[in-house]
This record gives structure tokens, sequence and C-alpha cells, in this order.
């Protein structure tokens, strides 16, 4: 890898993970409601604004109820990839199982969007140590790239010791290119700059700070947001939710649009394929 010597060339990419939050954070058989077109509309717009191109990882129960809302993804010049079709985790599915899973969820996307898939993101980051065979069945489906590993490891999920560069994983007789969001390492810890929470919570100055080590240290930042962190007060519409839940979901979201802006200001940021292609990754 080598960092873009023309300038012009981003450096960093931007993506989202998108998804509905009610049904992929409380209740996976609820439908998906169109909170998600309104909320993906304001992250669109901000990209526009900021003359960035992004990656959308798209559910794929999302692109089955929606499609012209991935219509709209791609008719803005921004790329559009896989993000599991039920948004259950991965590392309690069987082989028969994530087949069946990681085939609906490029399918899904590639009939909405009419263009070919080949990246994956997986609900949560749940490839895990115990079921990194996944990455093989992912390559069996077709998928080239993943960006499902977290390179350290946390409560929820993640694969400590994983290298934090984009690196190629032999899965069989084929290769993947395993993509990590961005973990800045310091003084020998990682601390997590990839976005979301970690965003929501992190002091602004801090996540800058991060991101320009990662490019300087000779890798590429790979960020990522949600479409509900885009609106503050929409877990107040959830009742049946528990109020300690909604309330730790909503730290952070007031000024979350303000935040991503200004990261995207102070970086260079494109879209994931774009990214890999100025580093001489892909």
């Amino acid at each position: 890898m080598r960092r873009p010597a023309d300038a012009r060339l981003p450096t960093s990419a931007f993506s989202v993970d998108v998804e509905d939050w009610y049904q992929s954070c409380w209740d996976f058989d609820a439908p998906i409601s169109e909170r998600v077109i309104r909320n993906v509309e304001r992250i669109l717009q901000m990209l526009a604004d900021s003359g960035v191109r992004g990656t959308f990882f798209i559910q794929g129960r999302v692109a089955e109820t929606f499609p012209g809302l991935v219509e709209t993804i791609v008719g803005q010049g921004h790329e559009v990839q896989s993000h599991g079709y039920s948004h259950r985790p991965l590392f309690g599915m069987n082989h028969a199982e994530l087949r069946d899973e990681l085939e609906r969820a490029k399918k899904t996307v590639e009939d909405a969007a009419g263009v070919e898939v080949t990246s994956f993101r997986a609900p949560d980051f749940s490839i895990r140590r115990n079921n990194l065979w996944a990455l093989r069945v992912l390559s069996e489906v077709g998928f080239r790239t993943d960006s499902s590993v977290f390179p350290m490891r946390t409560r929820r999920y993640g694969v400590g010791g994983s290298p934090l560069a984009p690196h190629r994983v032999s899965v069989g007789d084929a290769e993947i290119l395993e993509v990590p969001v961005a973990i800045w390492s310091r003084a020998g810890f990682r601390v997590p700059m990839a976005g979301g929470g970690y965003f929501r919570l992190i002091p602004r100055a801090a996540i800058e700070r991060g991101i320009r080590s990662i490019v300087a240290c000779g890798r590429p930042a790979i960020v990522y947001c949600h479409p509900y962190e885009f609106a503050p007060r929409e877990l107040d519409d959830y009742p049946d939710v528990p109020r300690r839940l909604r309330v730790s979901q909503s730290l952070g979201r007031k000024a979350f649009s303000r935040r991503v802006e200004h990261v995207l200001s102070t970086g260079s940021f494109g879209s994931m394929s774009d990214v890999l292609a100025a580093w001489g990754i892909a």
C-alpha cells in the first residue's frame, strides 16, 4: 500500500450501514419503516453539500421494501454494497443458513440497484473468531471484499490482534480482501475511530486526530454511520423499548450530523472502492 500521490484522490472512505433501527436493533421480524427513507435522504443531502461520494452497505430487507431508495442512492452517484439480509448476527447461523442469508442479501440489493454487488459488511460486525469460516461462504456466493472483521476485541464483537490494514485472506482455493474499519493504534493500544457510537461519544478532536494518524501511518481510514443516528428524537416513538436502552442509544445523536459534516470537511473522503483503488489495493 502506498498513500495516493495525487492530492485529489480520497484517502479515507465514508460508508453507511443502511438499516431501520427498530427492526435491526430490537425486533428482527418487524417491518421496515419509512423512517429509513427520511434518514437516508438526510445523509444524501449532507454528502451532496460536502461533495463526497460514499458507499452504502444496504440491508437486503431495506432494498426489498424500498427499492426506489436504492435507485436514488445509485442515481446520485454513490456506491451500493451489501449489509446482510435480515440483520440477524452471522455467528448464530450454520453453513446452510448463512449461505441462504448471503445469497438473499446479494440478490435483493442487486435487483434494486441494477448493478453488481461485490462487497459485504456483516450486521454488528458479527464475524468473530469463532465463525471466521463465514469468509469462505462470502467468497462462494460471489463477494470479493469484506469489511466485517472489527480488528480489536470488544464486549459484543471483534477479533483481537487482527491486522489493522486491508489484507487478503485465503478462503479455500480463493482469496477475499478484508478491509477493517478505522482503528487508531496509539502507544500499544487500539482505539476505535470507526464511526457509529464511537463518533457519537469520542471527542471530535480525537476522532479527527485519529483519522489523520491512521492515514499518516500508511493505511486508509474506513468510517461508517447508520441512518438513524441522524434522527435525534426517533427513539421517542418506541414506547415498548426500555427507557434505559432508548437513552443509551440516543446519546450523542443531537450533535451527530454536525460532527460528521465537520469530519468530512477536514479529511479527504470517497467511496470504499475509490479509496482502495487510490491506495493501489483493489
